[in-house]
């Protein structure tokens, strides 16, 4: 435990965002005193009962502003990032938000750029022996269509700096002026113009007989010092088919061959911070495959925690120079579910209607399993030694009144074959 009079402050941005939830909460534990950031008093961070001092900033955490509030009005401490734009503009003003006395591990600018836009991101890859999927950048309908013959269908049309689920298919030719059109008003609108993304076209991978893999680390120059990975069990799936990026399922394990790749890909970018990468794995053939290296904390860090993955300590510890402790072994058959925050695992398979009922009600009883082994376990936000951001969540979400639709919707999907079977 981390505890003393001199104790150097943690600020946190974005409190609002579930990632960030889980390192007050990590740190806290730690007794390092807390300063959180959001642009709302209602941030679900702020619920915590570690947090030290709240700070409303009404900049975008995307903006010099925001660096700019940090400087005036926090006091110095260890910062640590939230989102994509904010780990951007954090790395960007590095060294003045160093110079001005705070603490921080990022990678340099040049780094973070060819790690986080994705086209940039596979050419390094490929630069270094690591397989991604074929892609090409693309600025016009015009550009798709002269390298249209390059990929088999259906192949995706993807966005270079958003989450990994922002993709629409490309079944045949006579879509693909109207994927690319609505890709590109996706790119533009009011939700996401501040991400700056391009569009670009990507192979398709079959993700029949495929294995996900999510790996969450923290690196210091180019070398991992803690980490944690696991296999995806369920991914949220669109109506459309779409594979998501979000996390509704996962049991920690360890794969050697995506550890050593990690490890060589860090390496050779000499990347510093908490990371989170995407893989797949061929069941049959081996093929391994990077989809995506997030150069920030995860969505699904506290399944990190739970595994024994001490990446936000050790963080501070190493922003502060001081000496790190050892690893403990990471933790197998660590359950990750996401229940409580936005996105609910037995909703998304209530949506589904290639599950069967029988398969819905197992992911339900799963949900209520793990929230009774809670222990054994990491859920989204919920921490029972710190209750009020989860009860908060629940209140804002509805949640009980969707769970009863979702419980009635479930039984209403086998009242046909019950009537059938009555006549």
């Amino acid at each position: 435990m981390i505890n003393n009079e001199n104790m150097v402050p943690a600020i946190i941005c974005d409190a609002h965002i579930v990632s960030q939830v889980a390192i007050i909460q990590e740190l806290g534990k730690l007794k390092i005193p807390i300063y959180a950031i959001s642009n709302s008093d209602k941030a679900v961070g702020f619920y915590s009962k570690y947090i030290f001092e709240k700070h409303i900033c009404k900049s975008a955490s995307h903006t010099e502003d925001y660096i700019r509030f940090i400087i005036k009005k926090l006091p110095k401490g260890v910062i640590f990032c939230s989102n994509d734009p904010n780990a951007e503009i954090i790395a960007k003003n590095k060294d003045k938000l160093i110079n001005n006395g705070f603490k921080l591990i990022a990678p340099d600018k040049e780094i973070f750029d060819g790690i986080r836009n994705k086209d940039r991101l596979y050419i390094t890859a490929k630069k270094i022996q690591i397989r991604v999927p074929k892609c090409y950048l693309i600025g016009s309908v015009d550009e798709l269509l002269a390298i249209e013959k390059k990929f088999q269908y259906p192949f995706i049309i993807k966005a270079t700096k958003l989450a990994g689920g922002v993709y629409r298919f490309v079944r045949n030719h006579e879509e693909i002026v109207d994927v690319y059109e609505k890709m590109r008003s996706l790119i533009e609108s009011l939700e996401w113009k501040d991400r700056s993304s391009s569009l670009m076209v990507q192979e398709w991978i079959d993700q029949r007989d495929v294995k996900l893999w999510n790996f969450n680390g923290f690196a210091f120059k180019g070398n991992i010092l803690s980490f944690s990975m696991g296999e995806r069990v369920r991914t949220n799936i669109s109506s459309e088919g779409i594979i998501g990026s979000t996390l509704l399922h996962g049991r920690t394990a360890f794969n050697e061959k995506i550890y050593k790749l990690n490890k060589i890909f860090v390496e050779n970018t000499q990347f510093s911070g908490i990371f989170e990468s995407e893989w797949s794995e061929n069941n049959k053939t081996s093929e391994t495959y990077l989809y995506d290296f997030n150069p920030r904390p995860s969505g699904n860090i506290r399944w990190a925690f739970k595994s024994g993955a001490n990446l936000v300590g050790d963080y501070y510890r190493l922003a502060n120079d001081l000496p790190l402790i050892t690893p403990s072994p990471m933790k197998k058959n660590i359950n990750y579910y996401k229940i409580f925050y936005e996105v609910n695992d037995f909703f998304k398979s209530n949506d589904n209607p290639n599950n069967s009922f029988n398969q819905r009600a197992s992911i339900l009883k799963e949900n209520i399993c793990a929230i009774m082994k809670y222990n054994k376990n990491a859920i989204d936000i919920f921490d029972i030694n710190d209750p009020l951001p989860t009860i908060i969540c629940l209140l804002k979400s509805n949640f009980i009144i969707l769970f009863l639709k979702n419980i009635i919707k479930l039984f209403m999907s086998i009242v046909p074959n019950g009537l059938r079977l009555k006549k």
